[in-house]
């Protein structure tokens, strides 16, 4: 009967999701990530809804170096199940991926307070705190490195002024050091804008793109 068609349409349904879904973890096996991210769209085209498919292919995306489409389908894979560590484990690689750290312990942490008992991520958090740390770290060094620079230049300009005094020496110096912190400041931002440039979210969705 009609009743009984639908049933066996449903799990035809689910029988080619899964045997996709298989395909997809023999690719990212063998490391064919292009072939496990096709494989993964095929399985969701059959089970749109299931979480575990959008970690799987954010995975895939991430081996692919696409941080983005990888974000994206972490996010589609909490949106589906809030409540599942391994969504916000994806989400907080992508955003590694991209060296946004400080965003990614966050989302290491949210799954670790899911799911206390995962060593692993409770070792991401520790790790992802230390990369952090040494990014912010690299950034004051890159500010005072470039105040440094723009103290010296200025200074030399003004020495090679013979009648340069004192009182003008310090003064260009200090527009030096102003300039070269400003100059610091500024290609920490532009490294911050481009880490956040990375996963901005694509204009073609991860279906039309495979």
């Amino acid at each position: 009967d009609a009743r009984g068609a639908g049933q066996r349409v449903y799990c035809n349904m689910n029988s080619a999701a899964e045997d996709a879904k298989e395909q997809g973890n023999a690719c990212m096996a063998s490391a064919d990530y292009v072939g496990a991210m096709t494989s993964y769209t095929r399985a969701l085209s059959f089970a749109p809804k299931e979480a575990s498919l959008f970690s799987n292919r954010s995975f895939a995306f991430l081996k692919l170096s696409l941080p983005a489409r990888a974000l994206a389908d972490a996010e589609e894979a909490i949106r589906r199940r809030p409540e599942w560590p391994k969504g916000h484990f994806c989400k907080a690689e992508a955003l590694r991926a991209a060296g946004l750290h400080e965003d990614a312990l966050e989302y290491y942490a949210r799954g670790a307070e899911l799911d206390p008992s995962d060593e692993h991520l409770r070792s991401q958090c520790d790790a992802s705190r230390l990369r952090a740390s040494a990014q912010q770290r690299q950034e004051r060094l890159l500010v005072a490195a470039a105040t440094g620079a723009g103290l010296l230049f200025f200074a030399l300009l003004a020495l090679t002024d013979g009648g340069a005094g004192h009182a003008k020496l310090v003064g260009v110096a200090g527009l030096g050091a102003a300039l070269g912190a400003l100059a610091g400041v500024g290609a920490t931002a532009l490294r911050g804008h481009g880490r956040r440039g990375a996963v901005l979210p694509p204009l073609e969705t991860n279906d039309a793109f495979v």
